[in-house]
């Protein structure tokens, strides 16, 4: 986390009891915890919450084919010479040139 070694930390502590004051310095250190306990917390639930998503992803099988953008429908060219069929698709799964595609809104 922070580099602070005991030089440093003592420096620190000596400027916030000149700054605070002797009165003040333990109330404030009171609430500093109390603030950092917190956004721990804040921190490790929203770990949690990204671990368990992440989890629920993992489970779920993804789908055969790739995603299209809506409104695109996927059709077969005739069968090539050697019996196979190509997709109509441009290479890397979006439309083709050919394609035809409604302006959204």
């Amino acid at each position: 986390m922070l580099n602070i070694g005991t030089p440093e930390l003592l420096v620190i502590l000596i400027i916030a009891l000149l700054v605070v004051g002797p009165q003040r310095l333990p109330e404030l250190s009171r609430q500093l915890g109390r603030g950092l306990r917190e956004f721990r917390k804040i921190q490790d639930d929203v770990k949690d919450m990204v671990k368990v998503d992440l989890d629920a992803t993992e489970a779920t099988p993804s789908p055969a084919a790739s995603p299209m953008a809506p409104g695109v429908h996927r059709t077969r060219r005739p069968a090539d010479g050697d019996g196979s069929t190509a997709d109509a698709s441009g290479p890397e799964g979006g439309p083709s040139a050919g394609d035809h595609v409604p302006p959204a809104g």
